[in-house]
């Protein structure tokens, strides 16, 4: 195939990968690459969440997250993120928070409540003093680690760029890789050195050879393009207008000093007469 193999980062690529009913099979492989859960959970029918969940109504890139429901009601939310958000931690904690409040209803018991997870797969360093590229978070007791068990709230982080360029024995690491991947060469590599892979390479090519797909996926890398540039026209207009101001400060002060206004003019760049409407 000598089509483009488009990034499994890709929120969008992401969510067609493993958000989608009849790709399960490769989520429940990926799922339990670094996941414990109960044989049972990956033996039943995992119940996807096919809406999307914009960032505003008029928001055309959106927040992507894959939302599963395992055969006992467990609650599996993930995210990927490709790059730095301000605040990710609280807004993390935030989504297992909304995880639980969205089960219970006006006059249920907290019985119902089941156990929710959050799965934030990162393309850069979360925390960047710790060498591991995986974590698990749960509620535990500082003095010895005990788990607090009927706290139902688990976090899981993936941090691809720390995961090592060689196998390091972890189920979880060729899947690391085949997310990290961007030419087809890397993901061929991956598929002849595990079957299991072979259905998720194949699907990655088959998504990014739909033209509808491509299309989308293009429209969305414009319109993160387009709002980075807006973002730095605001930046760079914002910067100059500081610089601006901070001139005209330091041109009226050199005024009140007594300095000659071909001086303040040379040394702050501004004309003598707009020293002297200062």
């Amino acid at each position: 195939m000598d089509l483009e193999v488009l990034p499994p980062t890709d929120d969008w690529v992401f969510k067609l990968l493993f958000g989608d009913q009849r790709n399960q099979r490769i989520l429940i492989r990926f799922l339990r690459s670094f996941m414990e859960l109960p044989p049972e959970e990956y033996q039943g029918r995992m119940f996807l969440n096919p809406h999307l969940k914009p960032e505003a109504t008029d928001d055309k890139l959106g927040i992507l997250d894959v939302k599963i429901k395992t055969p006992s009601g467990r609650i599996l939310n993930i995210e990927i993120q490709v790059y730095p958000v301000k605040y990710l931690e609280k807004r993390l904690a935030f989504y297992l928070a909304k995880l639980i409040v969205e089960q219970i209803g006006k006059g249920e018991r907290y019985g119902v409540i089941q156990p929710v997870v959050c799965i934030c797969i990162a393309d850069y360093d979360l925390f960047p003093r710790d060498s591991g590229y995986m974590g698990h978070f749960e509620f535990c007791k500082r003095q010895n680690g005990q788990w607090l068990e009927q706290v139902p709230l688990e976090l899981y982080t993936i941090e691809l760029p720390k995961a090592p360029e060689r196998e390091d024995g972890s189920l979880v690491w060729e899947w690391v890789q085949f997310l990290r991947g961007r030419k087809k060469e890397e993901f061929e590599m991956l598929a002849e050195r595990n079957a299991d892979m072979r259905e998720a390479v194949d699907m990655l090519y088959e998504i990014s050879a739909d033209e509808e797909t491509r299309a989308v996926y293009e429209m969305r890398q414009k319109a993160w393009r387009d709002r980075m540039s807006q973002f730095e026209g605001y930046y760079e207009e914002g910067l100059e207008e500081g610089l601006q101001k901070g001139r005209e400060q330091t041109a009226r002060n050199l005024k009140l000093m007594g300095i000659p206004l071909a001086q303040i003019a040379q040394g702050t760049g501004l004309s003598e007469a707009q020293i002297k409407a200062l």
